[in-house]
């Protein structure tokens, strides 16, 4: 089995970037020869952040970088259209010379060129992660042009793809609903999942940390507008009149990022913004945590995903604090059992984080039932899967 992927990041240790290197590294593994088609920004090759792109690759694994500047959002996703349809050649010569079996593809805007062909269409697998124009904060022409592109090439993908993957299949009907289109198949679940030799690695290190002496409330992720940093800022300003020794640990970077400094220095919060880190580095940081919490607004990426960092928090055994998204629902996720459902408000976030450190019981009960669960999130599991088809 030789296979091409067509991604929009594999370096980089931003959530998405993260997912799809572990998925592909393991799906490495279990074939002959695996080609990788993605995007290198400029800082990633001029800054400082050229050590983004030091990362071990399975010896199976060739990548085609494409250096990429970062531009308006609007040409980023124009550009993927045309970048599809140059690809695709690469594709069309690849599969004349029998070096591929199966092409993935991230994002339904990379898939064009490849769904054009009926010989790439029939061995092409599309993910289609979230409602694309959901994921735009503004409403003005961007999102506009976007949006109807989206609803274009989704619908091309369901049309033409081999197969649809999708990370549950709650997102799968909501495309479905919005785009008024199926695929003639069930769609494959792809879901987020974990690396258990990174996990046990990193288990060994926090063994020989010594204790800290702070009570550390974190998030892990980008510090975007839906993502509700900015409540969890309020809910630990609040808590601080209660416990003295609470300090808020961000594990993470983004547009949010002077905001909650200028929160935390005006209430004497004490705080720690890591910025981002190598993977293995933030889930170290990740497990020092004394609770995650994740109060993030509603939309679509929110809920109909389960967050990688919701289960990476299990398998390192960090109790979750979580807002209820529909996604945590349908997958039996439920409330005091194997996480702390939240309202997206500081008032409550602040009493969930209390009732939580206040219970010990209720701690380790989250940490036993949440590793317990995560074991269904195996990337060389979820490897197989995808090789099935």
């Amino acid at each position: 089995m030789r296979v091409l992927a067509l991604i929009p990041s594999f370096f980089g240790w931003t959530g998405n970037a993260v997912n799809e290197r572990q998925l592909l590294t393991a799906l490495a593994k279990k074939v002959e020869k695996c080609y990788v088609i993605t995007f290198v920004g400029f800082k990633q090759v001029f800054t400082d952040r050229r050590r983004e792109l030091k990362v071990s690759l399975p010896k199976n694994m060739m990548l085609i970088p494409l250096l990429f500047p970062q531009v308006h959002i609007l040409i980023i996703y124009l550009a993927m259209i045309v970048i599809s349809c140059i690809m695709s050649i690469l594709g069309l010569i690849l599969c004349a010379l029998k070096k591929i079996n199966l092409v993935y593809i991230r994002n339904s805007f990379l898939s064009m060129g490849f769904l054009t062909f009926k010989s790439l269409a029939e061995k092409t697998i599309v993910k289609i992660p979230a409602i694309i124009e959901d994921e735009i904060p503004n409403d003005g022409l961007t999102k506009f042009f976007i949006g109807k592109a989206a609803d274009l090439l989704d619908r091309l993908t369901l049309a033409r793809a081999r197969k649809v993957v999708v990370n549950n299949e709650s997102l799968y009907d909501e495309i479905v609903k919005r785009r008024f289109l199926k695929h003639r198949d069930n769609p494959v679940e792809i879901p987020p999942g974990v690396n258990f030799q990174t996990i046990r690695q990193v288990k060994k290190r926090i063994s020989r940390e010594p204790h800290h002496k702070f009570i550390n409330v974190g998030f892990i992720g980008s510090l975007n507008w839906w993502q509700g940093v900015d409540i969890l800022v309020k809910a630990v300003t609040l808590l601080r009149k209660k416990i003295t020794n609470l300090r808020l640990v961000i594990i993470g970077d983004g547009e949010l990022r002077p905001l909650i400094e200028k929160t935390c220095k005006a209430s004497n919060t004490p705080y720690e913004i890591t910025g981002f880190l190598p993977h293995e580095e933030a889930l170290r940081r990740l497990a020092m945590l004394d609770v995650l919490v994740l109060p993030s607004r509603k939309m679509t990426s929110a809920e109909f995903n389960i967050p990688i960092k919701v289960i990476e928090a299990w398998a390192l055994g960090v109790p979750v604090i979580v807002a209820r998204h529909h996604a945590l629902i349908r997958n039996n996720i439920r409330n005091f059992e194997h996480v702390i459902y939240c309202k997206p408000e500081p008032t409550n976030v602040a009493n969930c984080i209390s009732t939580l450190l206040d219970n010990d019981y209720l701690k380790s009960r989250l940490k036993v039932n949440g590793e317990k669960l995560v074991g269904r999130f195996d990337y060389d599991k979820i490897a197989e899967k995808l090789l099935m088809v």
